[in-house]
Order: structure tokens, then sequence, then C-alpha cells
């Protein structure tokens, strides 16, 4: 990473205009070494470590030593230089520990001069390492600098020593190490940015990586769930077939004799006698209960598969009500209900499909007068607000149990679902009646009491668009 202009104005102007030709020469190398060094490498602080005492004449060793916040101490990061392999380094570190950590505390820079030898290690005057044959070393003259940046701020310190020179370090040379310290801080904190960028990079593969496994994922059930749809069309469209065809072959049989049974009961030349009068009325009347539910499996799949669209007119609700009312009275009457209406509306015209709302009314009505065996069925409309209107038809008859309410409108289901069940029938009247409610924009709810009857109420808008 090549170091920006905002970071070559942060190095020390005064201390640059101070230096020699030749150390601006050295300056000048060491930006050239950072510049087109891979600051990514792992090791670039050992190599600006070497870089360092081979730009510098005075320099024979090297040691980058860096915070580590989580052990609150300075940490050797590199080393380069004369007798760094053979010397015991950490005791070196560890004698002026307290004066490096005061270094990095005030970042004021600090130097060493080179000390007489002694033979008993360890103390302030030591000798820090023996070579071969016992040779005795003198401690070496050091210089101390805060590693430090504008953008970062303290980093760690940079030392550089000298073991055969004790005045190796002047004003000129510590002038030059401390602008040392400054690019090598601007090397680690590149150093830092192209590392976090990596491991940033690296995240996002990462993530791709999971993104694209996911996104794999998605087209395969996305692809599964298509299939299943044609599948699921397919046999719909099977089943459809076959119940249009089946019932159109029960309705053609069946239509003879519902034919037939009306022949015999308006005969004039032969009467009937009681008995088969009653029988051939039972025919009829079991012949009628089959067409219907012939008729409600064939509407149903007419409904099931979107055929049909709303045939919206003007039409008038209240004379609607009172001629379905009027077609089921005589059923009323059979069963001795009484059959009553309650309409409240200020305006009796509405936009919606006549067809549909008549089979709603039907078909709530027949349930009604089917259930109830003794009382009252009562057919009641009245306006919710400009917009909407209700219409709740009201019976005494048997009721459904509170744990069946929230089933009672799914398709083929009754409360009774036995064999011997009293009350027959497919149990696709509620659900076609809820899907005809909802073709037509509006709502249907119940509420009921075991025992004491049931109010079916359907919410319309008075105006359809």
């Amino acid at each position: 990473m090549i170091l920006s202009e905002k970071q070559c104005y942060s190095l020390d102007k005064e201390r640059i205009s101070n230096c020699q030709p030749q150390q601006s020469k050295i300056i000048q190398q060491l930006i050239h070494f950072v510049n087109y060094q891979s600051t990514d490498s792992p090791d670039v602080l050992q190599l600006l470590a070497w870089k360092i005492c081979d730009a510098i004449d005075s320099v024979q060793f090297s040691i980058i030593l860096l915070w580590d916040s989580q052990s609150g101490h300075l940490e050797v990061s590199a080393t380069a230089g004369i007798n760094t392999n053979q010397f015991p380094l950490q005791k070196l570190i560890d004698s002026h520990i307290a004066s490096l950590n005061q270094v990095f505390a005030i970042g004021v820079s600090q130097f060493f001069p080179r000390k007489a030898a002694v033979e008993d290690i360890g103390k302030p005057t030591e000798v820090f390492f023996r070579q071969t044959y016992s040779q005795q070393v003198l401690a070496p003259s050091m210089y101390a600098v805060v590693i430090e940046s504008a953008q970062t701020g303290k980093m760690g310190v940079l030392v550089v020593g000298n073991w055969d020179n004790p005045y190796a370090f002047d004003v000129m040379q510590q002038n030059l190490v401390n602008l040392v310290g400054q690019i090598t801080a601007i090397t680690i904190s590149n150093t830092r940015t192209i590392q976090a960028l990596e491991e940033r990079e690296q995240q996002l593969a990462r993530q791709n990586e999971i993104l694209l496994e996911q996104n794999r994922e998605i087209e395969k059930n996305r692809q599964h769930i298509q299939l299943q749809q044609l599948q699921l069309l397919e046999a719909r469209q099977t089943t459809s077939q076959f119940l249009t065809t089946t019932s159109h072959e029960l309705r053609t049989p069946l239509n003879v004799i519902l034919g037939l049974s009306q022949v015999l009961l308006r005969q004039r030349t032969s009467a009937l006698c009681e008995r088969q009068v009653e029988i051939v009325e039972r025919i009829l009347s079991n012949g009628n209960q089959l067409l219907a539910t012939i008729n409600d499996l064939l509407y149903f799949n007419k409904i099931e598969n979107d055929y049909g669209l709303l045939e919206l007119e003007e039409f008038n609700l209240t004379t609607l009500i009172l001629k379905t009312i009027s077609e089921h009275a005589f059923l009323a009457e059979r069963k001795h209900l009484h059959l009553s209406f309650h309409i409240n509306l200020n305006t009796h015209l509405i936009v919606n499909d006549s067809k549909r709302l008549k089979q709603v009314l039907d078909k709530l009505l027949l349930n009604a007068i089917k259930f109830t065996e003794t009382g009252s069925v009562e057919v009641k409309v009245e306006e919710i607000s400009n917009d909407r209107i209700a219409i709740t038809v009201i019976d005494t008859g048997i009721g459904i149990a509170e744990s069946e309410l929230e089933n009672i409108f799914e398709q083929f289901r009754q409360v009774d679902q036995s064999t011997t069940r009293k009350y027959g029938g497919t149990g696709l009247g509620l659900a076609i009646t809820k899907s005809l409610v909802e073709s037509m924009q509006g709502t249907i709810s119940v509420t009921s009491n075991l025992g004491q009857g049931s109010n079916f109420q359907i919410e319309l808008p008075r105006f359809v668009k």
C-alpha cells in the first residue's frame, strides 16, 4: 500500500528539514520500501526491521514492540540485526521495560547509553550475553522512540541499538530515528487496515457462499413447488373431469326417474293407491335430494376451478328476499315452522350478482329448515353503514357446538360425521356458501348455541365495483 499524501504530510516536517542529505536519502529509501512492499505480508514488520538496519549505518539491531491491550504489556513483534538471534533478547527488554513503558506512556523518546561490563548478569550494569569462549560483550547503546500516528495514536515502541559505538545516536541520528518511528507507525496502520479489509473480504466471501447456497436451496425448493403445483393442477383437472363426467352420467338416469315419478303422481286414468303414492313420493323426494347433491358437487367443482365471473347488476334486494322466502314457505309449513322476515332498509337497490346471492339465501334457508324441528326461521335485513348491508338467517334448530364453529365452513364438513347421522348431505353447502359470499366481496359468520339454534350472518357491500 502506497503512503497517501495525508500520511506523508503527517511526518514531522521540522525533523525532515533538519535532516542532512544522506539522512533524507535514508528516509526516501524507507518510504520507497514501504510503498512497494506488500503490507499485507505477515512478515512486513520483520522486513521493515531489517530494512532499518540496512538503511541506517549506526543501527546494528532494531526491535519493534507493539502494545497488547489485552495483556497490558509491550510485546516483541519483530527483531533484526547483529546478535539478535543468539542474545537472550527478553533479558534486554526486561531490564529496560520500565523505561520503555514510560516512552510509550508519555510519548517521549529516550536514549540508553552503553554500560560497562561486569560478570554478574541481572544487575543494572550486567553483561547481557556471553559469546563462545566466554568472550564478554558490553551492553549496547540504544535509542527508543514511540510508534505513533495522528490517525491511530500510540501503537508501540521502536528500539534501535549499536553494540560497538557508544556515540552512535547523536542528535541528528535521534532525529532520523524519530522519523523512522513515524514511518513504522504508518506501516503498521496500513498493515492493520489491509488485514481488516482482508478479514472483511473473507467475511463477505463466506456470506456470499452462504447466500449462494441459500439461493440454490431456494431455487431447488421453487422448482419442487412448481412441480407440485403442476401435479396438483393435473390432479385437479383429472378430478374435475371425473366429477363432471360422473355427475352428468348420474343426472341422466336420475332425471328419467324423477320424470317418471312425477308422471305417476299426475296420472288420472289409473290412480295409484295410497301406499303406491307414498312410495312414489319417497322416490321423488330422495331423487331430488340426490340431484341436489350432484348439483352441489358440480358447482363446487366449478368454484374450485375459478369458473364464472360476477354478473353485476342493480336489483331490488327486498324483492329478491321475499321471492326466496316464498319459495321455501312450503317446506317450512310441512314441518310446522314459522317462517318470517324483517327488512329495515332506507334504500332497497344494491349492485351485485343477484343469482349468486339467491343461491346463498337458498342454501342458508334450506339449512335452517332442515336442522329445525320446532320453532321458527327468520330472515333479517338491515344496514350496517351507508355502504354495507347485513342479511341474517336465524333459526331455533339443533344448534352447533362451540368446538365445531371454527370448522363449520370447511369442505365436506358436517357436525355429525357418522354414517348413521340423522341429517344427510355432502357437507359442501356451507363451503359453497362461503365461496359465493367471498366472491361477492362479502363475509359470512355464525353464532350458535347447542340446542338453541344458529344465526348465520352475511355482510355485503351495497355497490360492488
